[in-house]
């Protein structure tokens, strides 16, 4: 018991401290190339908080379990909005980049065409090569937007120091967060806490801790763009990365309850997030409030399926 009070305090304070120099080293890396701290969120931050989903979803595909990855991604896309953004604005109202609406509604694009795809039960692996062009595509598409400022400035200087700080302290981040969920599942196990109500709380809340210290740091840290790109850019990697990978490597057979409930919750926060963001580029303490209660609604819901 001890040990596992002594390994959670180690997790919290390697993520904290991850999470500072994350921020610290992303707002130097969106200095230098010369782009809104948003864009640099949504594709650099939101890469490197992702990178353990991906892995660990290509690692059940391989095993025979591709239903887990579907099940993560869109778990991972309810907390990030629901959960992660639903706090961040409701303590602190966010004003974010203008682009940020555009990027939520291309976000809900895309899942209502993973919805689509599920109406056969399965998507398959064609289906999951086309999800990662989609990224692909995405990603030329930010490129080609932002590559008319670095073309006006050819003096500027490759940040490698900050880059490599940014994949660093996202590893610390992963571990912190890895080290604090273990140990407060143990720790809820010895108190006789229920797995149901471990896994409906903490694993679903673990899996999102690198997004979430990232947000409030942002948000602490007054660069609320950077935790909303992380936000949304992590959720896109989701739908079309997580889900593409893990169909493209075994096909993936959809559960009846993603289909009745999961996902049309995901789509219906999303869709809360877009029109918040399109009336005045601000996610308000009102539009956190209704997330929240949509964070709850997904919890109880759970419960019953």
């Amino acid at each position: 018991m001890i040990l596992n009070f002594i390994i959670f305090f180690v997790g919290l304070y390697v993520l904290i401290k991850g999470s500072d120099k994350f921020i610290f080293h992303i707002k130097l890396v969106a200095e230098s190339f010369k782009v809104s701290e948003y864009v640099i969120g949504l594709i650099l931050a939101s890469i490197a908080t992702t990178l353990p989903e991906i892995t660990v979803s290509i690692i059940a595909s391989l095993q025979g379990d591709s239903s887990l990855a579907l099940g993560n991604a869109l778990g991972s896309v309810l907390v990030n909005i629901s959960l992660i953004l639903g706090i961040c604005s409701f303590f602190k109202p966010m004003k974010v980049d203008e682009k940020a609406w555009r990027n939520s509604f291309f976000l809900l694009l895309i899942t209502t065409f993973l919805w689509f795809l599920m109406i056969d039960s399965i998507i398959s692996r064609i289906e999951g090569f086309i999800l990662i062009i989609i990224y692909v595509v995405f990603l030329f598409r930010v490129y080609k937007d932002n590559k008319k400022i670095e073309e006006e400035d050819k003096n500027i200087k490759f940040p490698t120091r900050s880059i490599i700080w940014v994949f660093l302290s996202g590893l610390a981040i992963v571990i912190g967060a890895r080290l604090l969920v273990t140990s407060a599942i143990n720790i809820a196990r010895s108190f006789g806490i229920s797995e149901a109500i471990i896994g409906l709380t903490l694993v679903a809340f673990g899996t999102s801790l690198p997004e979430f210290a990232n947000s409030i740091t942002s948000v602490v840290k007054k660069l609320p763009n950077i935790g909303t790109g992380n936000v949304i850019g992590a959720n896109i990697i989701n739908i079309l990365i997580v889900v593409g990978l893990s169909s493209l490597i075994n096909p993936i057979k959809v559960e009846k309850n993603i289909v009745q409930f999961i996902l049309p919750l995901t789509l219906l926060v999303i869709f809360i997030l877009t029109i918040s963001l399109k009336r005045d580029n601000i996610i308000g303490r009102k539009t956190g409030f209704v997330l929240l209660l949509f964070y709850i609604l997904f919890i109880i819901g759970s419960f019953s399926l």
